[in-house]
């Protein structure tokens, strides 16, 4: 299944759509990319725009394209303001925690927290993302809550964790990208 949706990202030219849609917002420093995978799209980043990018994840991947390093999903592994900018690539929907994990990306994070992933419209438009997101992502053996939001409901999550967007917008009928700023202080997320 695994070489099965390599095979469409290439026909789609997947990696080479998410460059375009990131690169302008990664122009300097050290890059933080949360949820990697197996780093292939910060490669990309890496080799043409010459950033320094290393990954976190929760899951040891077979082949790692960038330096990652393994963390809980909960509490990022690096000093405050340790990157100029944070990428969240498809991951946040897969997050036990997004409130937390924005506030650990806020802590992290000297400049811009950039996101792109999913929304949906409407019952069959989140019945497309589920069966999608369920069959990308099972060969990798990660969690799949299928908790995808709304535009709106995205900016709320923002609004309630004290990031301010800087710009937005809808690539697709099914994705959603965020520039985010810390706007008033944003607090570090507590042990539970």
């Amino acid at each position: 299944m695994e070489k099965a949706f390599t095979r469409l990202r290439r026909v789609f030219n997947y990696e080479e759509t998410v460059f375009r849609l990131l690169a302008p917002h990664v122009t300097r420093g050290r890059v933080l990319s949360v949820g990697c995978g197996q780093g292939e799209i910060e490669r990309l980043l890496q080799d043409r725009l010459r950033v320094a990018i290393e990954g976190v994840e929760v899951t040891r991947y077979r082949v790692q394209k960038i330096p990652t390093a393994l963390y809980d999903g909960k509490r990022l592994p690096f000093p405050d303001k340790s990157f100029d900018t944070c990428l969240f690539v498809y991951i946040l929907h897969h997050a036990q925690d997004r409130e937390r994990l924005l506030r650990e990306a806020a802590r992290v994070t000297k400049g811009s927290i950039i996101i792109l992933d999913h929304t949906y419209t409407n019952q069959v438009s989140k019945a497309l993302l589920s069966l999608y997101d369920y069959a990308a992502n099972l060969a990798y053996r990660m969690p799949i809550p299928l908790s995808f939001l709304r535009v709106r409901e995205w900016r709320s999550l923002f609004q309630d964790v004290g990031l301010q967007v800087q710009e937005a917008g809808i690539p697709s009928s099914l994705n959603v990208f965020f520039s985010l700023r810390p706007g008033r202080r944003v607090r570090t997320a507590r042990a539970r």
